[in-house]
């Protein structure tokens, strides 16, 4: 760490990690401002990965508020996927738990754990057949009228929920999909294994959006939290769209991707 670092708001953290200064005189609720603060020193990666920050104490001396403010702004950190904290060690700056490589090939979240080790388990919240709206009839390229399999999931890991799936697949290209057992199987292997192809590609879209009480209360975050979203469309081995699925991602969580030219 350096010597002395600026943290805006007449603040400082010096090279023990100790924040001087305070943020009175501020219109904001108080334990934003000290979010900001240290938030701003992750990004510009004046804080790295595995460094503690100032303690509960420490910001409450040296900002001069109270302890349930300090907390507060350690919570909202740590639900971005920002801090970790370590009982009697303290708080520190998170690395990444697990990471997503998105290749050329329609991407599995199944398969990326299991890749990584992550022992998970899959909660089936919903599954319905109906008439899908309009737009999911235009990406799965089914006439008007005819029905699909919807599905929303939820993935666990080490009693964690870390991804809310919601997917639309075509009862035309995968006959006979919703009587699987979603729980046990991945949906990627109950679609080839229905519609007698292979997954051969798919178009992925990312975006960022709030987490909205739904999702915030699934995924264990704050309402207003940024989440990575990823929308896929699948298609097979003969060019035939046959899933939309789009994935909501507890922080903590990293995509890669490798592109060619």
């Amino acid at each position: 760490m350096s010597e002395s670092r600026a943290l805006g708001d007449g603040a400082a953290v010096s090279a023990s990690g100790i924040v001087r200064g305070n943020i009175r005189g501020t219109s904001r609720p108080r334990y934003l401002t000290v979010a900001e603060v240290i938030r701003k020193m992750i990004y510009s990666h004046e804080l790295e990965p595995g460094e503690r920050i100032p303690s509960e104490h420490e910001l409450m001396d040296r900002f001069d508020i109270a302890r349930g403010t300090a907390r507060h702004a350690i919570k909202l950190l740590a639900e971005e996927g920002l801090l970790k904290q370590a009982h009697g060690r303290g708080t520190f700056v998170s690395s990444p738990d697990i990471t997503h490589a998105v290749g050329d090939f329609p991407f599995s979240f199944a398969q990326s754990l299991a890749q990584q080790g992550k022992k998970f388990t899959t909660h089936l919240a919903c599954s319905k057949v109906e008439v899908p709206p309009p737009a999911m009839q235009v990406a799965l390229d089914i006439s008007p009228g005819y029905k699909a399999l919807y599905l929303e999931r939820v993935r666990v890991v080490e009693d964690v929920p870390l991804l809310a799936q919601e997917s639309w697949v075509s009862l035309v290209e995968c006959p006979g999909v919703e009587r699987s057992d979603f729980e046990r199987d991945a949906l990627f292997d109950c679609i080839e294994r229905c519609s007698g192809r292979r997954a051969k590609s798919s178009v992925m879209t990312y975006s960022a959006r709030s987490a909205g009480p739904k999702y915030a209360a699934i995924l264990g975050c704050d309402e207003s939290t940024a989440l990575l979203v990823l929308e896929q469309v699948m298609s097979l081995d003969d060019g035939r769209p046959a899933s939309w699925d789009r994935t909501w991602l507890r922080p903590g969580q990293t995509v890669t991707g490798t592109t060619r030219r």
